[in-house]
This record gives structure tokens, sequence and C-alpha cells, in this order.
């Protein structure tokens, strides 16, 4: 709830859109929490809703206008992209024996994810508005949230690791807020003209 009055505060800097947002969240919590395995269909939709209106609006931030691409394929980034789809198919292949009748909802889930990450680390290398480390927090946390909210839930339910979960996904969507309320654009960019 501060995060939508948060919102209200700074409406004239961020779209009507976000409030939805948190309501979209905030029920697939509420699914989450009464039964994760018994609700994951819905779950399943609500989610990559979620991550469908964040991309949504990130559009206006992202261009691909002069983009160099040896800065965004570097060697730590192909890395860090090498690490997060080992990440995804190693808890993928954990809960394949309790998920695998709702196998296109974890599809689903995981391709809104990678378009979400994709959105929020291409305007962070491009470098065009301020403020975009936010992002890189709102999208690092998300990777920590939807890694362990799984296992947290399907095979070790512990307070303190909910705890985390729940701690990382309030973080995810406060640095997604601020970076939209935020974000200006970056007056003197340096880039040659390419075209």
């Amino acid at each position: 709830m501060a995060l939508i009055w948060i919102y209200f505060e700074n409406r004239k800097e961020v779209s009507a859109l976000y409030p939805w947002i948190i309501i979209v969240i905030m029920v697939n919590d509420v699914f989450v929490l009464s039964d994760f395995d018994r609700f994951f269909n819905y779950i399943g939709i609500l989610l990559p809703l979620y991550y469908v209106l964040c991309s949504y609006l990130l559009m206006p931030f992202i261009s691909f206008k002069q983009i160099r691409y040896k800065e965004i394929f570097t060697p730590s980034m192909l890395i860090g992209i090498v690490l997060i789809i080992y990440l995804t198919f190693s808890i993928l292949n954990l809960l394949m024996p309790d998920l695998e009748d709702s196998i296109g909802y974890v599809a689903l889930i995981i391709v809104t994810l990678f378009y979400y990450l994709g959105c929020c680390f291409i305007i962070y290398l491009r470098n065009l508005y301020t403020h975009t480390y936010y992002l890189l927090i709102a999208a690092s946390s998300s990777i920590l949230v939807n890694a362990m909210l799984p296992i947290q839930e399907l095979y070790y339910n512990s307070p303190v690791f909910e705890a985390i979960v729940y701690s990382a996904d309030i973080v995810t969507m406060f640095f997604y807020l601020k970076f939209l309320i935020l974000a200006k654009p970056v007056e003197n960019t340096d880039y040659p003209d390419l075209f």
C-alpha cells in the first residue's frame, strides 16, 4: 500500500497503469500464500501479466537507436546471461516433478520474466536515462524472488526464507517505481553518429 501512496504522490511522472500492476501482484501474492500448488494456474496467468505490464511501462525508455552491440555483449554480460539461464533451467529441473501438469504456465512465466529482464538490462546498459541503476536493482531482486519462491513454497517452507522472498519482492517494486518517478534523459550522450 505504501507503493500506491508513493505513486499518488508522484502520479504526474508515472503512468496510471502502475496501480493496476500493484493490484495484479497483490492478488498473485494472495494465491501464492494461500496454496501455491493448488492455485499455480492462476499464478501462471497473473505473474506473466505483471511482467508484461511492467515491460510496457518501460517501453518509452528503450531505444535501439545507435546501439553498440559490442558494449552490450561484453564478456561479463554474456557470463551473466549464461548464469541466469543456468539458474532458470536448474530450478525448472528441480520443480518439474511438481509442476509438469502446468508446463505451459511455467513457460509463459519464464518467457515474460526474460522479456522484463531484457527491457531492464537494455535500459541500464544504454544509460540514456538517469537512475538506471534502480532498474538493475529491481531486475536483480526479481531474479531472486523468482528463483527462491517456488523452492520456498514447494520444498523448504521457512519463515526466514519467506521473509527474504517477500522483502526482495517489495524491493523490486520499490526500485522499479523509483526509476519510473526519477528517470530523466541524460543530457550529454557522447555517442557518435553511426548512420
